[in-house]
């Protein structure tokens, strides 16, 4: 293949097109890189190998993966349909946090929470307003199972280890430590036995990130009994259970931090029946997103009854079993807050400890606590490369799994792909979504200066047939920012009900290097949300018309 590269004129980048394609023909019906054995060619479900599960004595393989969530199995699974002997080290069970405490719990609670909300809203609209509480915990049962049952199919599916088995990938039950740059020790914390494994070409360390320390931060919540992301879907629905004596609708729940986390579980909580409190300690919520998708998000929020409260640091937290109002937080401004529940989603860090970095020579990045990595995803060790949250970079399931594909790449094949990129499409799942990708327009303005060299397009839901047909109108927007002369995309922010499948095509768009105006001669369905952005495009198209048009009358003037 190496010598191919000098023969043919395929250019880095083509070739670099083509990896990638390979790398996510492998990945799942969903985006996090978790492929099932049906969508692999049946000469590789058929002919492989089966695996085995590995507890003991040494062995050698093409790589090894630390780690069995995005970024590792969409690693260890690229390895596979290339004929590469791969095997995973995990210490719980495969899936990571997307499978059991991110994406797939969370976007089953918010689409539950979504129903529920609109249950509740057409019974206050039609004479029942007063929903009884036995009728909110049947509502809530329900949710849980449905939480339980996602996360089981999925793992089952497309993560377990007969999957994985299946797919000629082997599964080492235990934590990895180092040895040296192409061996680790692998550690069963059941029986405590220590066992070898050696890769042949390299290591990719994918072991996520795992909530921040907040101990340092909130004084007396070492203490106090708090939620996560990782706990909250048990904690939630158990404080429901075992406490009937309390009307659903009184339960109280302060959530720390206004990122999307914070964001996403207030308005699920909220819609569920119980009082939320938001607490963030920055101006807005959702801070890195447009101040437009920030202010709006709160003023939803606030319609639905979650009192948010921002610009204001939770400093102390004290608790006591007198019954309701359990949990005393203290902010800055020396306001106190009562309530029977804090969740805490202020942040996640990388997992980088007790895996034996230091020892090889690993750095580890002063900035971001991840492990320091160049751009084609290697450590300063040769042979040893790092993916997804572990790294330090922006922490989403979809960009792990996509490092993980080129890691497993540049470790097996010839030359280097880039697994580090510049902007990556985000989305924040609450109800209107809002999703974004590059630069803001702060940002735009910042980089290219205020004086015309940066356009914006922006239509509000009201205008937008599908939105007003659908009575989603009243809270929205798409943004799209874009060089004022070349008209090439630079960023773009959407909040509306498919925000995070509208981003996608704008991803695309400027990938492509395709000027805002060209998306106006690419035909869209009507009524759709997505033909908003080419009549936003065509707006812009007739523009450039518009100022060329002296010279059109005259050239139709001779006839043309």
């Amino acid at each position: 293949m190496t010598m191919m590269v000098h023969l043919n004129p395929i250019s880095r980048g083509m070739m670099r097109t083509a990896i990638v394609c390979i790398a996510f023909m492998i990945m799942p019906r969903r985006l996090n890189g978790f492929s099932p054995t049906s969508l692999l060619p049946s000469k590789h479900r058929n002919n492989r190998p089966q695996s085995t599960a590995l507890s003991s004595s040494a062995s050698t393989h093409d790589i090894i993966v630390i780690g069995g969530g995005s970024a590792g199995l969409t690693a260890a699974k690229f390895a596979a349909n290339f004929g590469k002997s791969v095997c995973i080290v995990e210490a719980a069970r495969p899936g990571g946090d997307c499978t059991w405490t991110g994406c797939v719990p969370s976007k089953t609670l918010l689409a539950a929470a979504k129903r529920a909300w609109t249950w509740r809203q057409m019974n206050e609209k039609y004479g029942n307003s007063n929903i009884d509480d036995v009728s909110l915990r049947k509502m809530l049962r329900g949710v849980k199972k449905q939480v339980d049952e996602n996360r089981v199919r999925i793992y089952e599916e497309d993560d377990s280890p007969a999957v994985l088995q299946s797919l000629g990938i082997d599964l080492a039950q235990g934590r990895a430590c180092f040895r040296d740059a192409r061996t680790v020790d692998v550690t069963n914390e059941v029986d405590g036995t220590t066992f070898q494994l050696n890769a042949k070409y390299g290591i990719l360390v994918a072991t996520g990130a795992t909530p921040r320390n907040f101990m340092f931060d909130i004084a007396g919540l070492d203490s106090t009994p708090f939620w996560t992301y990782e706990n909250v879907w048990e904690e939630f629905f158990q404080s429901i259970e075992q406490n009937p004596q309390q009307n659903v609708k009184q339960k109280k729940v302060i959530v720390v931090g206004g990122g999307p986390i914070g964001c996403e579980l207030s308005q699920a909580i909220g819609r569920l029946g119980c009082s939320v409190i938001l607490v963030s300690s920055s101006d807005r919520l959702l801070p890195e997103a447009e101040v437009d998708a920030s202010m709006e998000l709160q003023r939803v929020l606030e319609k639905e009854g979650v009192a948010v409260i921002c610009n204001q640091r939770v400093v102390s937290v004290t608790s006591s079993k007198s019954g309701v109002g359990t949990i005393r937080v203290s902010l800055d401004s020396q306001e106190t807050i009562l309530g029977d529940h804090i969740l805490v989603a202020t942040g996640r860090v990388p997992n980088t400890q007790s895996l034996g970095l230091d020892d090889i020579g690993v750095q580890i990045n002063s900035d971001t606590n991840g492990i320091q990595v160049d751009d084609n995803l290697q450590t300063c060790v040769k042979g040893v490369y790092a993916a997804g949250d572990c790294t330090g970079d922006r922490q989403f399931t979809h960009y792990a799994g996509f490092q993980g594909a080129i890691a497993a790449r540049n470790i097996l094949l010839p030359l280097k792909d880039t697994g580090v990129l510049s902007e990556v499409p985000a989305t924040t799942f609450t109800d209107p979504e809002v999703a974004s990708f590059g630069l803001t327009e702060q940002a735009a303005l910042a980089q290219f200066g205020d004086k015309g060299a940066v356009s914006i397009s922006y239509r509000p839901l009201s205008k937008v047939d599908r939105a007003v047909c659908e009575g989603t109108d009243a809270h929205g927007f798409i943004k799209i920012i874009y060089q004022s002369k070349s008209k090439q995309i630079l960023g773009a922010t959407i909040m509306a009900p498919a925000a995070g499948e509208i981003i996608s095509e704008l991803a695309v768009a400027k990938d492509a290097k395709l000027s805002f105006d060209q998306l106006a001669t690419v035909m869209h369905s009507y009524p759709s949300y997505s033909i908003a952005l080419q009549q936003m495009a065509a707006d812009v198209y007739y523009g450039k018309l518009k100022k060329n048009k002296v010279v059109y009358d005259i050239l139709k003037k001779t006839g043309l």
